[in-house]
């Protein structure tokens, strides 16, 4: 998949795909956060690709921070690796862990955030469709409850990723809601007119929290998100 068009601002935030980047539009704007610019860059794999881009253009000085947020999927550690070396291979500061901000003379100050966030102690695998499904089947618990036995007869339990049964379970939620067009896009989902996905669901506050005080965090000397929130008292 080709790397979509970089985009660059002061605080820019990139996700995997189209999909989260319509989430993280849709979710700033019912959380009224404000000052990020937001981009993909066509999966786990195009992290280095796209940032190496961004360095090429004369526009790289105007870029103070950047956060990239990312699945799971099957192994937290493997995708966060995945983008660590994506970072070290092309000369970009790389953090040691995910919500710490690694910095770099002559580059953006960069941290990674990974979904879901916060990501279950006894689970972490997952995506963003792990978010999604608390939020939908919140608003919508009868055909959620349809979906949980649909799942159960097909056996999903036993599919190996879990990233598929999540993704399946958004899936036919959404065909169960839209009649209009049961393949309805994801990324098509998030605005308020459809009424499909609460973004004001408690579920995705943690997330919202990173992006609303990015700025301050990533400007400040304090490397590790839960040490600046404490200290900032958020």
């Amino acid at each position: 998949m080709a790397a979509p068009p970089q985009v660059i601002g002061p605080h820019v935030v990139l996700g995997e795909g189209e999909r989260d980047r319509s989430f993280l539009d849709y979710l700033c704007k019912n959380r009224q956060i404000t000052g990020l610019t937001l981009g993909c860059v066509g999966g786990n794999g195009g992290f280095g690709k796209y940032l190496d881009g961004m360095y090429a253009s004369p526009r790289f000085g105007e870029c103070n921070s950047i956060l990239l947020i990312s699945d799971n999927d099957e192994s937290a550690d493997d995708s966060f690796k995945e983008i660590k070396n994506q970072l070290n291979t092309i000369g970009f500061s790389s953090p040691s862990r995910p919500l710490e901000i690694a910095k770099k003379n002559g580059y953006p100050s960069v941290g990674i955030l990974m979904l879901p966030h916060p990501a279950p102690v006894s689970d972490a695998r997952g995506c963003l469709e792990t978010l999604l499904i608390q939020a939908i089947a919140s608003a919508y618990p009868q055909q959620a409850a349809c979906v949980d036995q649909m799942s159960a007869c097909i056996g999903i339990a036993s599919w190996s990723k879990k990233n598929s049964q999540d993704k399946f379970k958004v899936r036919c939620l959404i065909s169960a809601l839209w009649a209009d067009d049961p393949m309805y896009g994801l990324n098509f989902c998030f605005s308020p007119d459809k009424n499909l996905i609460p973004l004001d669901h408690t579920v995705f506050n943690e997330v919202a929290l990173v992006l609303r005080h990015f700025q301050a965090w990533s400007a400040s000397d304090t490397k590790l998100w839960a040490e600046w929130r404490k200290a900032a008292g958020v």
